[in-house]
C-alpha cells in the first residue's frame, strides 16, 4: 500500500464531519457524521445506530462514497477530499477499543455515549487544493491497478 500524502493527511486532521453517500433500494442517500482517521487501516471511524437508513444500506451494500471540507465563499481556498471505500460495522472487540480510544481522544464529550462504531476502508482518494493553484489534485489509491484511470 503506499503511504497516504501529508497533504491529505493534514485535510483530514484539521476536519472532523464527513458526508457519506449510499445507495438502496430508494436511491442514493447520504448522511454527515462526526469522524477520526485511523492510520493503521487507512479508514475513516465514526459511530451510529444501525437503525438509520444509511446503516441500513452500508449492511446491504458496503460500497460508499463521500467527502470531508470546509465551505469557503472564495473558490481560491476550496479545500476538500473525495473518497470511496467500503464500510463495516466494527465488531472484533479489540479492533473496537483500539479505534474508540482514538475516537474519545478527539471527541472526549463521547466517551459516556454507546453507539454501533463504523469504519470505512479507503480505497481511493483524491484532494482538490485551490490553495496552492486552482485546480491542484492529490491522489491516493489503495492498490496499484494496470491501466487504471485516476478521476
Amino acid at each position: 500500500m503506499h503511504p497516504v500524502p501529508d497533504a491529505i493527511l493534514d485535510l483530514l486532521a484539521e476536519h472532523h464531519v464527513l458526508t457519506l453517500s449510499v445507495q438502496d433500494a430508494q436511491g442514493p442517500w447520504a448522511c454527515n457524521a462526526f469522524f477520526i482517521y485511523d492510520p493503521r487501516e487507512v479508514a475513516l471511524v465514526f459511530l451510529g445506530s444501525v437503525d438509520t437508513r444509511h446503516a441500513q444500506a452500508m449492511l446491504a451494500d458496503t460500497r460508499v462514497a463521500g467527502c470531508v471540507a470546509g465551505q469557503p465563499r472564495d473558490i481560491s481556498q476550496i479545500l476538500g477530499l473525495q473518497f470511496a471505500g467500503h464500510a463495516r460495522l466494527v465488531e472484533d472487540e479489540d479492533d473496537k477499543a483500539r479505534v474508540l480510544a482514538l475516537y474519545h481522544q478527539r471527541f472526549p464529550e463521547t466517551r459516556h455515549v454507546s453507539a454501533p462504531v463504523w469504519a470505512v476502508s479507503l480505497d481511493v482518494m483524491k484532494l482538490t487544493d485551490n490553495r496552492v493553484k486552482f485546480g491542484t489534485k492529490t491522489h491516493w489509491r489503495r492498490a496499484v491497478e494496470s491501466g487504471a484511470a485516476q478521476t
